[in-house]
């Protein structure tokens, strides 16, 4: 197992290189720009992206199926705003558990409504590229697989619902692809990353050496 470096050992210069300071106000900035680049995390969520979009539009009533009521507008509110709303806690209960897993105490939860993201983070806790992953990846992996799952065995009205549901949550999903590409995207030089919550900063380093 690879040893994890402190903060003082990713300032060390001669180890370490840091690559990226990312303000919190300058997250939704970042994301953008890193959602063109061509990296595995986003292509997932192009990918899912595309597929919800078909099914959304698959499903509509009226398109492969032909309801008494439709519920056009009840529909459209409760797969994009409801549904989505109350996912949001789910969301970012679920980046919390690899976190604690791994040990971190000083998890702090915030929101920048200007930018629409939320955001969680272990203060001042260096984390891996291995375990970044996981704590971005792991809402995106299980909500996605119960929607997914949920579709499959609903009946059509809410196999249209639920995939507006998922193509809304995927979307939210974007900024930790994005975030998880960019540590992708060093090759085999070692990533780590840890946030000063108190300054709203996140701070990414990759080593000077490469790994075999």
């Amino acid at each position: 197992m690879k040893h994890t470096p402190d903060i003082d050992q990713l300032d060390d210069t001669s180890l370490y290189e840091k690559v990226l300071t990312l303000p919190y106000d300058e997250i939704g900035p970042f994301v953008l720009r890193e959602m063109t680049r061509y990296t595995r995390p986003m292509l997932r969520i192009w990918i899912t992206f595309a597929a919800t979009i078909f099914l959304s539009v698959w499903f509509w009533p009226g398109v492969a199926y032909h309801p008494e009521e439709p519920r056009i507008a009840a529909g459209l509110a409760a797969g994009l705003i409801l549904i989505p709303l109350l996912l949001v806690p789910v969301h970012e209960g679920l980046h919390l558990i690899p976190f604690l897993l791994a040990g971190a105490r000083d998890i702090r939860i915030g929101a920048d409504l200007s930018q629409g993201i939320i955001w969680v983070t272990a203060h001042r806790f260096v984390a891996g590229k291995r375990l970044f992953s996981m704590v971005a990846s792991t809402p995106f992996i299980l909500i996605t697989v119960a929607l997914m799952t949920a579709i499959l065995f609903s009946p059509p009205w809410w196999k249209w619902v639920l995939s507006m549901a998922l193509l809304v949550h995927t979307t939210m999903c974007a900024g930790d692809a994005a975030l998880t590409g960019f540590m992708d995207s060093f090759g085999k030089r070692r990533v780590y990353t840890w946030d000063d919550a108190d300054r709203k900063e996140a701070y990414f380093y990759a080593s000077a050496e490469t790994t075999d």
